[in-house]
């Protein structure tokens, strides 16, 4: 990722700014055959990750294509996501614990069940 580009947790800013409906995603996906952290924003059924797409996405098709689970995601209101950026200083990822690295070679919760984090 070029510095000029934002981040995907970045990018989360201009739809959480945007819709008071709408949920902030930090979650594991599964891409060019390796885990990447990541971040997408979330409003009913749809997908909003500007890193991909300018347009919003289905999200059951989102989850299943980047292989996405509850269990390696972490949500966020946007009031909540908007007190962490100002008390944190950043836009993310904030479970250090869960997103203990950008990149992944193992399954991320087996690297954390088994305690040996990358």
């Amino acid at each position: 990722m070029s510095r000029n580009q934002p981040s995907a947790y970045e990018y989360c800013l201009e739809p959480a700014s945007e819709n008071n409906q709408v949920e902030v995603v930090h979650g594991w996906i599964f891409k060019d055959e390796k885990w990447m952290a990541h971040a997408w924003c979330e409003f009913a059924d749809r997908v909003i990750d500007l890193g991909q797409s300018t347009h919003s996405m289905d999200k059951s098709n989102y989850y299943a294509s980047n292989r996405v689970s509850e269990e390696r995601c972490r949500r966020y209101s946007r009031i909540e996501f908007f007190t962490l950026v100002g008390d944190e200083g950043h836009f993310g990822p904030y479970d250090k614990e869960l997103f203990f690295a950008e990149i992944s070679g193992r399954d991320p919760l087996e690297v954390i069940e088994s305690g040996e984090v990358e």
